[in-house]
């Protein structure tokens, strides 16, 4: 927050927050979508593979694993962008917070 702490900045920062927070939850929808649809191709991928290879089963496994190796990285990419889009989420909500106890705390003080 900028500004002295009076009743209008704080409502205009909680304002602002509010704002930022409705296209973090969607951005958040959409990468939980992603995620969850690259953890199924690359399941998919992996068990195909595995189905497919012949050999030990380190061996199989091996196989799989690197065939499916792009579906991996992929999928473990979208986790991170999804965790770090709910670390958004989290921070927001931990700002809109304090923003409402300041909030509180002028109004008791008859500001």
């Amino acid at each position: 927050m900028h500004g002295p702490l009076i009743q209008t900045n704080v409502e205009k920062e909680l304002g602002d927050l509010g704002r930022r927070l409705e296209p973090a939850v969607e951005l958040f929808t959409e990468l939980a979508v992603d995620r969850a649809e690259a953890e199924a191709e690359f399941k998919y991928q992996y068990h195909r593979a595995l189905l497919a290879a012949s050999g030990t089963v380190a061996e199989r496994e091996a196989r799989a694993h690197l065939f499916a190796a792009d579906a991996y990285r992929a999928w473990k990419i979208a986790e991170a962008q999804e965790k770090a889009t709910q670390q958004l989420l989290i921070a927001l909500r931990t700002q809109i917070e304090s923003a409402r106890t300041i909030s509180a705390n002028i109004r008791a003080q008859g500001g």
